[in-house]
């Protein structure tokens, strides 16, 4: 890990900040909605200059920003507030940081798609030699994948992600054989070594892209990166995975840095996965987090009226402590880990 890489993972994390914030100034911009600071980074800030209304704002650590809106937790509803905005358009403004960040992710993934020629389908042209499951009841040459115990499969690479999902050696597997849809059941799948590999034993079917093909593997890609944003959370609420093995902003510039120096290819699509993941927790309905104000948007449009601005400001203020107490937990867990 060099200098370069540690600044080039900072810039891309900040960059990833940036449009997020960006996605609320502009749909705040669209709703006539005044923007009073936009800031990039947390702590004092060491560079501010106003444009119009709104001071923008440098800050010294280089982690999170806002777009801070006149009357967000205020009864105000004033034009030119956010309370005082159409409910449609309060809902667009608050989820239009994480549409950006699913924006920008399967932006980044179609421009590193797009110089492929060829790609690998979940479509099984031929097994290794010694490979068990074959027959009428079991895979054949020819079978589309198409789920793996519930799991679907876009892309040959989610079969690993299905199997490994499961806590057997023996899967219920939908595929797809001469037009019709089967159920199999029992199928027996795990890794062995063929040809000095360990691996499964399925080899796939290698198709041309097309620039439609070429869209339609970016679109599955970046769907692929939120399921697994999804199953980490499973993992973590049911126990699979600890607290202690999540990471905060210092451990995922630690490893943006390490995989720069590895492959630039790499690195671009973990920036990619990244903003979709932060797309992701956005939207969680969490006090504090754009999940948890769409929360209240909702309540409001189910109970035909708000709950007041007070108690939910104190509700967010509630949730955004928590989760600081939260950063500094996992930010801790990432210096342990770097030193040890």
């Amino acid at each position: 890990m060099t200098i370069a890489t540690v600044i080039l993972a900072i810039l891309a994390f900040g960059f990833l900040i940036i449009v997020h914030e960006f996605g609320h100034f502009m749909a705040a911009k669209a709703a006539g909605v005044r923007v009073l600071e936009f800031w990039v980074g947390m702590g004092p800030a060491i560079l501010h200059h106003k444009f119009g209304e709104t001071d923008f704002k440098l800050c010294l650590l280089p982690f999170g920003g806002a777009c801070v809106m006149d009357g967000e937790d205020s009864e105000d509803e004033a034009p030119g507030t956010l309370s005082g905005a159409p409910i449609g358009w309060r809902a667009l403004i608050l989820a239009a940081g994480a549409l950006m960040n699913f924006l920008i992710g399967f932006l980044i993934v179609l421009l590193l798609v797009l110089p492929q020629k060829e790609a690998a389908i979940p479509v099984i042209e031929s097994f290794a030699d010694g490979f068990p499951s074959q027959g009428e009841s079991m895979l054949m040459e020819g079978d589309r994948i198409v789920r793996i115990d519930g799991f679907r499969i876009l892309l040959s690479s989610d079969i690993s992600t299905g199997l490994s999902r499961g806590d057997d050696t023996t899967y219920e597997i939908v595929v797809e054989r001469d037009g019709k849809k089967l159920t199999l059941t029992d199928v027996p799948l795990e890794p062995a070594e063929y040809d000095g590999t360990l691996r499964y034993g399925l080899n796939f079917e290698v198709t041309e892209l097309g620039i439609a093909g070429r869209l339609q593997q970016a679109a599955y890609k970046s769907i692929d990166f939120a399921r697994l944003v999804w199953i980490s959370l499973g993992n973590l609420v049911t126990g699979k995975v600890g607290m202690d093995q999540m990471s905060g902003p210092v451990g995922v510039t630690d490893v943006l840095a390490q995989t720069a120096q590895s492959s630039m290819q790499s690195f671009f699509l973990l920036v990619a996965f990244i903003s979709i993941n932060l797309g992701v927790m956005n939207l969680l309905p969490i006090p504090a987090l754009d999940g948890g104000r769409l929360l209240f948007v909702l309540i409001e449009l189910v109970a035909r009226r708000p709950v007041p601005r007070k108690y939910e400001g104190y509700i967010h203020l509630g949730g955004f402590a928590v989760l600081m107490l939260f950063m500094l937990y996992v930010t801790c867990q990432d210096i342990l880990r770097m030193v040890g």
